[in-house]
C-alpha cells in the first residue's frame, strides 16, 4: 500500500513544468488572429485618421508644457491635461468664431445695401430693369464683349441661386462633421496627453527592438511634432504680421481682421494666404485703387511667400536632424500627398527614414574586423 502512495508523493514533489511552448500550429493561427484584430481595428478607427494623428501630434508636443502645468499644480496630472485642452479648444475655435462672425456680419451688410439699393424684398427679385441706368449701359457692354444676353446671365443667376439654396444641408453637414471631427482630436488629445506614457510602456514591451532604439523613434516623433508645430505657428504669426501692415499701409478696410484670416489661411494646404491678399488685390483694382492693388500684390507675394518658404524651415532645422532644404522638400511632399496633415506627415516620413538610417549605421552595421 506504502508502495502505491510513493510515487504519486514523487510527482507532487517534482517542480512544476514552465509553459508549454506552442506548436507551429499554434504559433500561425495567433499570428493569422493577431493580422484580422489589426485590420478590423484599422477598418473602425480609419474614419478618424485625421483627427486621432493630430490629437498624437499634439500631445507629443505639449508633454513638456503638460509637466511644467503639472508641477505648478502639484501633481494633478488629469487637471493639468484638462487645462491645456481648453487651451487648444480656444485656439482653435476662437480664430474661426470670430471670422465666421465677421463674415455673417458682412454678407448681411452687403444683402440689406443691394435690397435698399435696388428697392426689393429679396435678392431673388433683383433684375436689370431695377438696376440703375447708368449701370444698365455698364451692364450691356459688357454682354456685348462675352456675347451673352440678360436673359442667360437671369437664368443662370437663377439657377446658381437654387444650386446655394441647395448646398445649404450639404455645408451643414460638412460643419457638423467638422465640428465632431474636432471633438474627436481633443477627447483623443486629453487622453494620449495624460495616460499615454502607458501606451508607451507598452510599446517598449512588446516591441522587437531594443528599448534604447524604441526610445529613440519615439523621441524623433516627438521632437519633430513639435518642431513642426511651432514652425507652423511662427510661420503663421511672421505671415498675418506681415499681411496686416501690408493693409493698413495700403489702407484697405478691415486691416487687423484680414491679418487675423490671414493666420487661419496659412495653415491651408498649396494656395494658403493667397486666398486672402489677392482678392483684397483685386478688390482694390475693381475700385479705383490701382496703386493700393500694385503695393498690396508686391508686399504680399513677396514677403509672404518669402516667410512661407524661409521661416517654417529654418524654425525647424534647430530641433531636427535635418538639412533645411530636405525640410522644404519634405512639407511640400507631404502637403501634396496628405493636404493639411501634410505639414506634419511629411517631416515625419523622412525623419523615421533618417533615424532608421542612423540607427542602422551605428546598431546593425558590420564594421572591419567583425564588429557591428
Amino acid at each position: 500500500m506504502a508502495e502505491s502512495v510513493t510515487p504519486s508523493a514523487r510527482e507532487r514533489a517534482r517542480p512544476p513544468l514552465g509553459p508549454r511552448a506552442p506548436t507551429t500550429r499554434a504559433r500561425r493561427t495567433f499570428w493569422a488572429l493577431f493580422a484580422v484584430a489589426i485590420a478590423l481595428t484599422v477598418y473602425v478607427i480609419w474614419p478618424f485618421r485625421s483627427p486621432l494623428f493630430l490629437a498624437a501630434v499634439l500631445a507629443a508636443a505639449f508633454q513638456p508644457l503638460l509637466a511644467r502645468t503639472e508641477r505648478m499644480l502639484k501633481g494633478r496630472r488629469r487637471l493639468a491635461g484638462a487645462l491645456l485642452t481648453v487651451l487648444v479648444l480656444g485656439a482653435i475655435v476662437a480664430p474661426i468664431a470670430s471670422i465666421l462672425a465677421f463674415i455673417a456680419q458682412e454678407t448681411t451688410k452687403g444683402l440689406t445695401w443691394v435690397r435698399d439699393s435696388l428697392g426689393v424684398q429679396s435678392v431673388g427679385d433683383i433684375s436689370f430693369s431695377r438696376v440703375p441706368p447708368q449701370a444698365q449701359h455698364a451692364i450691356d457692354s459688357i454682354l456685348s464683349t462675352l456675347h451673352l444676353s440678360r436673359e442667360q446671365v437671369q437664368t443662370f443667376a437663377a439657377k446658381a441661386l437654387e444650386y446655394a439654396q441647395a448646398a445649404g444641408p450639404a455645408v451643414l453637414g460638412a460643419s457638423a462633421g467638422a465640428v465632431a471631427s474636432t471633438l474627436i482630436m481633443l477627447a483623443a488629445f486629453f487622453f494620449l496627453l495624460v495616460d499615454g506614457r502607458h501606451l508607451i510602456r507598452l510599446l517598449g514591451r512588446v516591441s522587437p527592438l531594443q528599448a534604447a532604439q524604441t526610445e529613440e523613434l519615439l523621441q524623433e516623433f516627438a521632437n519633430v511634432s513639435s518642431a513642426t508645430l511651432v514652425g507652423a505657428a511662427l510661420t503663421a504669426a511672421v505671415q498675418a504680421v506681415l499681411a496686416t501692415v501690408g493693409f493698413a499701409i495700403a489702407r484697405v478696410p478691415h486691416a487687423v481682421f484680414l491679418g487675423i484670416a490671414t493666420l487661419v489661411a496659412s495653415f491651408v494646404p498649396v494656395i494658403g494666404t493667397a486666398i486672402i491678399w489677392i482678392p483684397a488685390a483685386i478688390l482694390l483694382g475693381l475700385t479705383g485703387h490701382m496703386t493700393a492693388a500694385v503695393f498690396v500684390g508686391i508686399w504680399c507675394g513677396v514677403l509672404l511667400t518669402l516667410a512661407d518658404n524661409v521661416v517654417k524651415p529654418l524654425a525647424m532645422r534647430g530641433k531636427v536632424e535635418m538639412h533645411t532644404g530636405l525640410v522644404f522638400l519634405a512639407l511640400l511632399g507631404g502637403i501634396t500627398m496628405f493636404g493639411l496633415l501634410g505639414i506634419i506627415a511629411g517631416p515625419l516620413v523622412i525623419a523615421f527614414l533618417l533615424a532608421l538610417i542612423r540607427m542602422y549605421e551605428r546598431d546593425f552595421l558590420e564594421r572591419p574586423g567583425g564588429t557591428a
